[in-house]
C-alpha cells in the first residue's frame, strides 16, 4: 500500500506471452478468482478474506464457489457496511478483466499487497483483449504490524484488497514518492470506505520512519502509518491512531528500500 517503505500497492506491469492452452484458460475466466496456480490461496486465507470483504461491503451473501470465483450473492442483501466498496467489489466482479488473487507468504519482495498487470491482446478471430492481474497478497505481513486495535481495523487484509482493486478497476494511482504528505487519489478513494464503516481515515500514503542504532553501527528502520478519526470529511482530526512495522521483518527486498535508507535525511520522520 506504499511505495517507499514497504513497497505495497506498486502497480507493476509484465508483459507477457501465454501459451496458447494457458490463454484459453484465462479467457474463460473474469472478474475475481483464486488463482489456480501454486500460489493459490487456501481455504484458511479465502475465509479471512471473506469475513474482512462481508464487513466492508456489507454484501451478507459474499463468498467464493467451487471454482474460486468471488460471488457477491443477493446484492440486495445488505448488513452494513460501506457503498463504496460494494460499487468497486460489483464493478470487479463484473468486469471483462480478471483480477486472480495470489498468496505470497512471507515474501522479501512484497509488503502487504502488489498489483501486477499483464496485458493480452488479440486472440482469435474478435480481436478479444484482455488484462489480466495478478493481486498479490502477504497475509503473513498483517501479524506483524503493532499498534491500536482501530489503526489495524483500517489495514486489513479486505482494505488491502480493496486498495488493489482501486488500482486496476478505477486507475486512481498513488501519489509520487517525493509527495510526501500527500494521501494520492487512490487512497483518498479507499478513506471514503473508512468513512462509511466509521473507521479512522489513512493520513498519509507515505510511512514515516524512526531509525535505531545497533551495536554494529547499522541502522534499522521502523516504518509508522497515521489514522485519524473525524467529524466529516476534510474536518480536522479529532483523534489519531498509529500502527508501526519492522521493513527489515516485512520485506527486506521490497522495491525502493534499499534507495529509502540512503535517502533517510531528506525522508519524513514521524
Amino acid at each position: 500500500m506504499f511505495k517507499q517503505i514497504a513497497g505495497a500497492a506498486i502497480l507493476v506491469i509484465v508483459f507477457t506471452t501465454p501459451t496458447s492452452a494457458q490463454q484459453r484458460n484465462n479467457f474463460d475466466a473474469t472478474g475475481v478468482r483464486n488463482s489456480s496456480g501454486s500460489n493459490r490461496l487456501n481455504e484458511r486465507q479465502l475465509q479471512i478474506l471473506r469475513e474482512s470483504l462481508r464487513h466492508k461491503s456489507g454484501f451478507a451473501e459474499l463468498g467464493f464457489d467451487q471454482q474460486g470465483a468471488l460471488t457477491l450473492g443477493n446484492r440486495q442483501n445488505i448488513v452494513g457496511g460501506s457503498a463504496t466498496a460494494r460499487a468497486l467489489l460489483a464493478a470487479a466482479v463484473d468486469s471483462a478483466n480478471l483480477y486472480e488473487l495470489e498468496s505470497h507468504e512471507r515474501s522479501p519482495e512484497i509488503a502487504f499487497a502488489r498489483l501486477v498487470e499483464s496485458v493480452y491482446r488479440g486472440f482469435g478471430e474478435t480481436g478479444r483483449r484482455m488484462t489480466i492481474y495478478q493481486v498479490q497478497l502477504d497475509f503473513a505481513d498483517f501479524n506483524r504490524l503493532s499498534g491500536a486495535r482501530e489503526a489495524k481495523a483500517s489495514f486489513d487484509i479486505g482494505i488491502a484488497l480493496l486498495h488493489e482493486l482501486v488500482h486496476g478497476v478505477m486507475k486512481l494511482q498513488d501519489p509520487r514518492d517525493e509527495e510526501v504528505d500527500q494521501i494520492g487519489e487512490c487512497d483518498a478513494h479507499v478513506n471514503q470506505m473508512r468513512r462509511e464503516l466509521q473507521l479512522p481515515e489513512r493520513l498519509y500514503y507515505q510511512p514515516g520512519i524512526a531509525v535505531m542504532q545497533i551495536g554494529d553501527g547499522r541502522r534499522i528502520i521502523r516504518a509508522r502509518l497515521v489514522f485519524v478519526e473525524r467529524a466529516a470529511a476534510n474536518a480536522q482530526p479529532s483523534r489519531q491512531y498509529s500502527i508501526t512495522w519492522w521493513p527489515i521483518q516485512v520485506a527486506p527486498n521490497a522495491q525502493n528500500v534499499a534507495d529509502f535508507e540512503q535517502g533517510l535525511l531528506t525522508a519524513r520522520r514521524r
